[in-house]
């Protein structure tokens, strides 16, 4: 008795022990599972200007898990998103939105048109927002009903809804968190994107969880990580352990990180068809050195676009003869002049313009003084401070001498209004931005603003950007296109280097494949296929 006593205790012991090795598989199968949907990616900062206030690169991987747009932009056309349908009056004059309804901030506020108002009338305050003429403009927001806005204009503009289409500063967030007068900051980062801000750690990550309450599609991911990583090298050494998934942009990548990356086990990438934005080296006329167009001319002609091309894109992004590639509506003007590389021609001019060479230096001179010119650039961006070599290194060839100075973003663009520099590397807007938000900063808030103050005829350029910002007549627009391509290619106020690709690379273990948007410049987590 007390034998099978024992035996059928042993036998319980065992199926007990079967059990919990049974439930601690399934345990560590589900944490698995649990760990499966979180999508690690990394960024060079911390994210702390993550506000519609500004326009800052370094936010252009994660702007969409949290923000969303009234409208936006997919090949060519505006597409409906927050605002299902709108409509013009026949005078252009009044847009009228009509709004999705059963939409939440994050917060639990109603996305409404009290909502919608408060955020442009808000936009349209904010000194930042002067060139995006969809608020800079607006007289007057008016609700109709709960769902229905309004809103009154002076002028028509042909680019109204262009504007709107902004995924970084343009979108909706909570009224809640809008300080009026503050355009530094905000009470906190509310949209109504498919993730909510839930975390920030100093110096660490900022984690994004799914938003459970999202109108549309819910994404696959339960949360989104992005680690701070400032060094490239370091990136590309947590992508390989594993310690992130992904990279994303031409902001954290350069060509040599990309192919880097892709010789890694288990490491894919992509690398998008559609161009970004283009490559622009803006040119200094109200500079002293600078103010002979012949100067100008010969930086144009002694520059090798396609060495730039070939030596720092692996050849991935094409020479741009143009500022505009040529799917960009209203930008297939047909140059006055075209120059391409040719060092004995800008050698010509140089010499035209009065400057020699020094036969111990090298470095042209005029009247003692050396043909020495400041070219700054955001040290931001991953590629600048190679281009900014490579160019330094060519104008050398033809007796100029250079000196390079990288800045951080802010002191870049402050440095470049104030006309503090020679050369910078400024470039092209997006798509659906393009050519008229590349253009209408001169007035007053890009670094071609003392460029274009120094030219007799300067008047005359700023007039025309005035013109096509109060009218929707496509075909005076175009007129208006043509001349600004030709004044600014005529007077080498810029030379377009390259057309920007952008670039993802990730780890096969967990991602499948990415699908660029017709604004690759911005992470789609729609657009990810996870394994």
């Amino acid at each position: 008795m007390k034998r099978n006593k024992w035996k059928k205790i042993g036998l319980a012991s065992l199926c007990i022990l079967m059990t919990l090795a049974l439930l601690a598989g399934c345990s560590s199968q589900s944490t698995e599972t649990e760990k499966s949907k979180t999508l690690t990616l990394a960024t060079s900062g911390e994210l702390t200007t993550l506000y519609p206030l500004n326009m800052d690169p370094q936010n252009n991987s994660v702007t969409k898990l949290v923000y969303e747009t009234l409208v936006t932009y997919d090949h060519g056309e505006i597409k409906p998103l927050l605002a299902e349908s709108w409509d013009f009056n026949s005078e252009g004059t009044e847009l009228t939105l009509h709004l999705k309804k059963g939409v939440q901030f994050h917060d639990g506020t109603d996305f409404d048109a009290e909502a919608v108002k408060k955020n442009l009338e808000f936009y349209h305050s904010n000194p930042n927002h002067r060139a995006l003429k969809a608020v800079a403009n607006l007289k007057e927001a008016e609700v109709i009903d709960d769902y229905t806005l309004t809103l009154h204009y002076d002028d028509p503009y042909f680019a109204y809804l262009n504007d709107l289409c902004y995924p970084e500063v343009l979108v909706m967030v909570s009224p809640k968190v809008i300080e009026e007068g503050n355009f530094q900051t905000m009470k906190a980062v509310v949209g109504t994107g498919p993730y909510t801000h839930a975390e920030y750690k100093a110096g660490e990550y900022t984690r994004f969880e799914k938003n459970k309450n999202y109108w549309g599609e819910k994404p696959y991911y339960d949360e989104v990580i992005a680690k701070y990583i400032h060094e490239a090298s370091s990136r590309l050494q947590a992508l390989k352990n594993g310690e992130v998934d992904m990279l994303y942009g031409n902001v954290l990548l350069s060509y040599d990180d990309y192919q880097q990356a892709i010789s890694m086990k288990n490491i894919a990438g992509e690398i998008s068809d559609i161009n970004s934005e283009t490559r622009n080296l803006a040119v200094n006329a109200g500079s002293k050195m600078l103010s002979d167009i012949k100067v100008r001319e010969a930086i144009a002609y002694a520059i090798d676009k396609q060495a730039i091309s070939d030596g720092l894109t692996y050849g991935y992004e094409e020479i741009a003869d143009t500022l505009f590639d040529s799917s960009i509506p209203y930008t297939n003007a047909e140059m006055h002049v075209v120059r391409n590389f040719e060092q004995s021609k800008a050698e010509k001019l140089l010499e035209e313009a009065g400057w020699k060479r020094n036969s111990k230096t090298g470095i042209r001179e005029k009247n003692g003084v050396p043909l020495k010119l400041i070219f700054t650039y955001d040290s931001g961006e991953v590629l600048n401070k190679s281009i900014a070599t490579v160019i330094k290194s060519q104008l050398a060839e033809v007796g100029i001498d250079i000196e390079t100075v990288g800045q951080d973003m802010y002191t870049w663009w402050k440095e470049g209004m104030a006309g503090n520099y020679d050369l910078t590397i400024w470039c092209t807007e997006q798509p659906y931005t393009a050519p008229h938000n590349f253009f209408t900063p001169m007035l007053d808030s890009s670094c071609h603003v003392p460029a274009i103050a120094a030219l007799e005829d300067g008047e005359e350029f700023t007039y025309r950007i005035k013109e096509f910002s109060t009218t929707d007549d496509q075909k005076r627009v175009a007129e208006i296109f043509d001349y600004l391509l030709n004044y600014s290619n005529d007077k080498v106020l810029n030379i377009p280097l390259t057309y920007v690709k952008d670039m993802v690379v990730y780890d096969t273990n967990k991602i499948s494949d990415y699908e660029f948007t017709s604004t690759p410049m911005f992470f789609d987590i729609n657009n990810l296929t996870e394994k």
